[in-house]
């Protein structure tokens, strides 16, 4: 990457790479900082052997230390700039960070485990603002593993939102592919500008980092997602192409109407997650087209591409990768035949396109292998002319009375509730039989519905063993970056939640 920034600047040192809070930077002002950082954290003991963590808000500081990183060969670490406690102490053991990059107003300088490690240093010109450097004891022993890295530039660490985060290992090839599967969701023409608001701690927000070095697009950064703010912060950037993860589309459905949200230049809203429905009620509402894909940060990020097919599920495969579904679990049978339900399994045409692993992790790296196909825990289905639908996690699944429930099918209706902000369906032991299912929400400001009126209000619209027996309104829902419910931080059991059955 750091080749392409390279020649970017030579060939075109005058296009705006991207703009932060509305000031602009050119490919070359770009790579000069980028250098400049380089050289600064090279005088600082960071080498190629060095593993550097990066808590940084979006903005250009946080892209110069990317390409800063790669230009070293050091592994990229990205970091929550919220962590701090046991989670942030999991991430700097379980990578082996030697150093940290950080904002000083990251919660994770104040935290013991880093403020008793290291200094704070000023990066002069580098960078727009003084951060925080940290040594860490790591950097001052041998790596236990030298070739543990398997290539890797980056390690991204999963979501969390079953269990602890795992730091999948990212190679070049990878990132590249991933790079290219954005473009190919995305389809941008010259002069598109993205407007980027999700976390570059995401593979869905690191890859838009490169976007600019293989097409004439310019990106738009903003600190946070904002609802309150976004269609005019959309507004106001000219912004072409927008990005969503999680449930950010559903957040946008529920704002009151504004003219902003028709009054500008969005062509396409490209991202993941979005369901049948919630693709309905943007298309009745907005002017943009919907790009949908499916993907995973262990597979390249992008799998599947669908552009603005309604009825074509999360897609096409993209042409360096197959797809297939595993119909029973602990098999090694693989189908294409339209309309079996079963695992989503992938494998790469070409090498390097599925992680190594995760780092220090052989136990997750094996079980993430089914010979050459790589299993994603994801339930899915290929239609006739081979697009892909998706179907939830597999270990999101509730079995009740029998039936084996998809709580992501449940949760795309409840989310579409005028009075629910976020909901989440998860799984409790039943007095009799196997599970009953918990709705969990929380309620837009104002929101008077109850949990028995919104639990009737669900069953008009789903089969009947897809109705939740009990309804818990929370008063904030746990979040991972990209927007998505950690249902395990949810507490599993009855308290507080009403009986429909009563």
């Amino acid at each position: 990457m750091p080749d392409a920034l390279r020649a970017l600047a030579s060939r075109e040192p005058d296009r705006v790479y991207l703009k932060d809070a509305g000031a602009p930077v050119t490919a070359a002002e770009l790579l000069r900082r980028v250098q400049h950082m380089a050289d600064q954290l090279r005088a600082r003991g960071v080498t190629a052997d060095s593993r550097v963590a990066l808590s940084l808000p979006v903005g250009a500081d946080h892209v110069v230390s990317i390409f800063a990183l790669l230009e070293l060969g050091a592994l990229w670490i990205p970091l929550n700039t919220q962590l701090i406690g046991a989670p942030l102490a999991h991430q700097l053991e379980d990578s082996g960070a030697t150093h940290i990059v950080a904002d000083p107003a990251a919660a994770l300088t104040q935290d013991p485990v880093v403020r008793d490690a290291g200094s704070v240093a000023d990066f002069p010109g580098a960078l727009s603002q003084q951060v925080c450097f940290v040594v860490l004891a790591g950097a001052h022993r041998l790596q236990q593993e030298p070739d543990e890295r398997a290539g890797a530039c980056l390690l991204m660490y999963t979501s969390g939102t079953t269990g602890p985060p795992k730091g999948a290992l990212v190679t070049e090839a990878m990132l590249r592919a991933a790079v290219l599967g954005a473009l190919e969701v995305s389809a941008p023409i010259a002069g598109d500008v993205f407007f980027v608001w999700e976390p570059l701690f995401h593979i869905g927000g690191a890859q838009v980092v490169f976007l600019p070095l293989f097409a004439e697009v310019s990106l738009a950064l903003v600190p946070r997602f904002s609802a309150s703010r976004f269609w005019n912060d959309v507004q106001a950037y000219d912004a072409t192409h927008i990005h969503y993860l999680g449930g950010v589309l559903q957040i946008l459905l529920q704002l009151p109407v504004d003219p902003a949200e028709r009054d500008n230049r969005v062509r396409v809203a490209w991202g993941a997650g979005a369901t049948p429905e919630v693709q309905t009620a943007c298309r009745e509402r907005y002017s943009f087209a919907l790009h949908e894909c499916y993907g995973m940060t262990e597979a390249s990020s992008i799998i599947t591409v669908n552009a603005d097919d309604q009825e074509g599920g999360v897609g096409v495969p993209l042409p360096w990768v197959e797809v297939a579904i595993r119909p029973h679990a602990g098999t090694s049978q693989t189908s294409t035949a339209p309309g079996s339900v079963g695992e989503i399994v992938v494998r790469g045409r070409i090498g390097g396109i599925v992680t190594p692993g995760y780092l220090g992790n052989a136990e997750a790296s094996a079980k993430i292998r089914d010979g050459e196909w790589f299993c994603t825990g994801d339930l899915g289905s290929l239609d006739a002319a081979g697009r892909l639908h998706f179907r939830g996690r597999a270990s999101d699944s509730i079995r009740v009375r029998g039936e084996n429930i998809s709580a992501w099918q449940i949760e795309s209706v409840f989310g579409l509730h005028p009075a629910i902000d976020r909901c989440a369906v998860i799984g409790v032991d039943a007095a009799v039989g196997e599970q009953e299912m918990v709705l969990c929400y929380t309620v837009d400001a104002g929101a008077s519905a109850t949990p028995q009126e919104i639990l009737e209000w669900g069953a008009a619209r789903l089969a009947k063993f897809q109705v939740p027996r009990y309804a818990r309104r929370v008063e904030a829902m746990p979040l991972t970056p990209s927007q998505r419910v950690a249902k395990h931080k949810l507490s599993h059991t009855l308290e507080g939640a009403t009986d429909r059955a009563r």
